[in-house]
């Protein structure tokens, strides 16, 4: 298992993708790939969002490589196992799958 960092690329105010997250800041997570470490970050981080009629469906924005980054951070300090750890320090539980 691998330490990644995610972080939004352009929070953009006309993004709706946004909408479908409580974080909005850089985060570490351990996890044994990229898509793997997109999905805990997701997990964590969902918000659900009112669907409205002839509008596409809003996914999460960590799972978007165009609307966030995500990569190996081999200099980054552990994270908790079931957690990820924000900008902030503060540290997000993941909820079990």
């Amino acid at each position: 298992m691998s330490v990644y960092r995610l972080a939004p690329i352009d929070i953009r105010g006309n993004d709706e993708k946004w909408a479908a997250s409580n974080l909005k800041e850089a985060v570490w997570v351990e996890a044994a790939d990229e898509m793997a470490a997109r999905h805990l970050v997701e997990s964590a981080t969902l918000r659900m969002v009112d669907f409205k009629l002839g509008r596409p469906l809003i996914f999460s924005p960590w799972l978007d490589d165009v609307v966030t980054s995500c990569h190996r951070d081999l200099e980054a300090e552990a994270v908790p196992p079931g957690n990820l750890r924000t900008q902030a320090g503060k540290l997000v539980a993941i909820p079990a799958a």
